[in-house]
């Protein structure tokens, strides 16, 4: 298949928009994907001092090349090692983690973790899918595992998102919704 933006050969398929990209386009689509949800979680104001969770997988792997490429020019942040000095808190979680965890909370009827919010805390890759940032992770090198599904309610987000691409997003939608009315 061909890649939606230019002819070169797609790497990456997206069912939920429709695209085929090409190696370039795709890591083009992440950067300015996971940019646009800092920007929407509360940005990277000067003099801020950033921790980045570590959970040593591809997630993990991938949030530190992207940010090293982003952050290559910026001299007023501060990389700290200890989260109690930082304030802001870059986490690994993907699209597929924030999905997850919406539809864990409402199926244990533990909901209200979705409202009370995580001040500080920035998750770049939860507008992303899971095996797009392994892609992205794989592309810069990794050699580890990539995404699994554990527990009977990823497999269900799993198999119905394989009808309704869109589900994941609509699930994090709903959580950030939730989360702007409780501001």
């Amino acid at each position: 298949m061909k890649c939606s933006r230019c002819s070169k050969e797609a790497v990456v398929t997206q069912p939920y928009s429709g695209l085929y990209l090409c190696e370039l386009h795709a890591a083009a689509d992440i950067a300015a994907k996971a940019k646009k949800e800092i920007r929407h979680q509360g940005g990277l104001p000067s003099g801020a001092r950033l921790f980045v969770e570590e959970d040593k997988t591809f997630r993990s792997f991938a949030l530190r090349i992207f940010l090293a490429d982003m952050l290559a020019a910026r001299t007023d942040l501060l990389f700290v090692k200890d989260p109690k000095d930082a304030n802001v808190i870059l986490e690994p979680a993907t699209l597929d983690d924030t999905a997850l965890y919406v539809l864990e909370s409402v199926c244990a009827g533990t909901q209200d973790r979705l409202l009370s919010p995580k001040k500080g805390r920035i998750a770049p890759f939860s507008v992303i899918p899971a095996e797009e940032v392994f892609w992205y992770a794989k592309r810069h090198g990794y050699r580890g595992p990539g995404p699994e599904t554990r527990g009977d309610v990823a497999e269900f987000l799993n198999r119905f998102t394989t009808d309704h691409p869109g589900t994941r997003y609509a699930l994090k939608n709903l959580r950030d919704a939730l989360k702007k009315e409780e501001k």
